[in-house]
């Protein structure tokens, strides 16, 4: 008995030695994060370094409007390791595609894209240039929506009865 007892603890121990190391091979093992940010066009996805993702209508997967010199002004999200959500972002839209660069993030079927004149102060400079746009935590290109004010004007006259005095 002592020795299937020993057995059963050296297992145990074992055990814990196995899952503790899958629990930091996971949590150091590379990923590539989606998440949201508040711009001035409303929340939209970002990089996690911040960096604002585009979508381009151009693409059709498996064809890419995007393709040669494009791809410098336009880098795709590469996906590296597990792709994984985060703030607003829908872990069962992202996906993956294999693109002119490579493997690449795509978002409810939409390639991504970063914009390399993107900064802290202008986070969405790449807005609505050559068919890219800022993407939604719904999957669709985010545009500023504008708000129209309408005035009406109403004017009475006032009219005395007639035959009598005015107020």
């Amino acid at each position: 008995m002592g020795t299937k007892m020993t057995t059963l603890k050296m297992v145990s121990a074992a055990g814990l030695v196995a899952a503790a190391l899958a629990a930091v091979a996971d949590a150091s093992s590379p990923s590539t994060v989606v998440s949201t940010a508040h711009t001035s066009l409303g929340t939209v996805l970002v990089t996690s370094s911040g960096k604002t993702v585009y979508l381009d209508t151009g693409d059709k997967p498996p064809k890419f409007a995007c393709t040669g010199s494009c791809l410098k002004v336009w880098p795709p999200l590469k996906a590296v390791g597990t792709v994984k959500a985060a703030g607003s972002a829908k872990a069962s839209l992202l996906g993956t595609v294999k693109g002119p660069a490579g493997k690449t993030v795509t978002y409810n079927g939409h390639p991504l894209y970063t914009f390399v004149s993107d900064t802290k102060s202008k986070p969405t400079s790449g807005e609505g240039q050559h068919g890219f746009y800022a993407v939604s935590p719904a999957g669709g290109k985010l545009t500023k929506s504008t708000t129209t004010t309408t005035t009406t004007t109403t004017s009475s006259k006032f009219t005395a009865p007639s035959g009598g005095q005015g107020y």
